[in-house]
């Protein structure tokens, strides 16, 4: 909190000494710090977001201090939203028990034996060289990326049949394609260095010890109880965008399909600055106050893809929700 707090000081003391500039990013770590380590609606992570409030107003006082407020637009943004650990899943072990051989980076302890200031790893790495057949698994909180040495497709169709079986599993993404997954295309993360597999955990919207909807699986960097992200959840998926300003309607909801994607197009619109070339967001025409509120209020599209395969023990079934406004498409939740 106290980090959050200095570098909230350091633009509006230092950074804004001679004046607001166009453009101003206040990046801090809080809440997400702190749920990480307790929970959503925890007492720490209430004060955490308090914490965020208090730098907000100090934000907006140096605004007032400068007679700035009234020509200047503020976003205030959340990057995900978040979730309380059902049940942490230690996938190296299941796998290998599963007759896979199955590998995670390892912190490498730097010499004196401490781990670098605030917990953050300074380098991770496997340990020993990988070899074909293994697979290297990339943690992400609520999702796992699967990179299989030499792309075997047999084993990757057994790695993803064994999830499709397991109690875990959310959605599965695969770069090629296989009964009963989506493709990477469709999670918008296909390029040519992508993991095999990727893998969502499933998640529910039962309420965690302080009474806050939202829970999952997840891998095995936290215990359960903590909070953490990254699932398919609509709990995960779904984050906080509120735009204030000369340049935005007032005290209007846009109910339309959003993202953090749409922020950039947005900002260069109010800029006056020529966006050079196709971005994957759009200008939120919507919401904002002119010339663009003069058009048509775009119309969103929605539709739920499903993909399943039978086994003798039973029938895998996945669903994924998708709205489009335009050409820009918003993943809403999958399980």
């Amino acid at each position: 909190l106290q980090q959050d707090a200095w570098t909230t000081k350091a633009m509006t003391d230092c950074f804004w000494k001679d004046g607001v500039p166009a453009l101003s990013v206040l990046w801090l770590g809080e809440p997400d710090l702190t749920q990480h380590e307790s929970a959503p609606g925890a007492p720490a992570a209430l004060a955490a977001i308090k914490s965020a409030d208090e730098n907000l107003a100090a934000v907006l006082s140096a605004l007032d201090q400068r007679d700035a407020r009234g020509r200047t637009d503020v976003f205030i943004v959340s990057d995900h939203g978040f979730s309380t650990i059902k049940r942490s899943v230690d996938l190296r072990r299941i796998l290998n028990d599963a007759g896979f051989t199955a590998k995670i980076e390892e912190l490498r302890i730097a010499k004196d034996g401490n781990q670098s200031a605030g917990g953050i790893r300074d380098k991770t790495e496997f340990n020993d060289q990988p070899k074909p057949g293994d697979i290297m698994l990339a943690a992400n909180g609520g999702s796992v990326l699967f990179y299989v040495v030499g792309h075997d497709k047999k084993l990757i169709r057994r790695l993803v049949e064994f999830l499709q079986q397991s109690d875990f599993a959310g959605v599965i993404f695969t770069k090629e394609p296989m009964e009963g997954t989506f493709g990477l295309t469709q999670a918008l993360i296909q390029r040519g260095d992508a993991p095999d597999v990727v893998m969502a955990f499933r998640w529910t919207d039962l309420q965690n010890q302080f009474g806050v909807t939202g829970e999952i699986d997840a891998d095995w960097q936290r215990a359960a109880g903590k909070g953490t992200h990254a699932t398919l959840s609509r709990f995960d998926m779904h984050n906080t965008l509120i735009a204030a300003g000369p340049d935005f309607k007032r005290g209007q909801t846009d109910d339309l399909p959003t993202g953090n994607v749409d922020l950039v197009p947005t900002i260069l619109q109010i800029l006056g600055i020529k966006v050079p070339h196709q971005m994957d967001g759009r200008i939120l025409s919507e919401a904002v106050a002119a010339p663009t509120s003069l058009l048509p209020a775009p119309k969103p599209e929605a539709k739920s893809i499903e993909a399943r395969k039978d086994f003798p023990s039973g029938t895998w079934r996945q669903t994924l929700k998708i709205s489009r406004v335009g050409s820009t498409i918003y993943l809403d939740e999958g399980n």
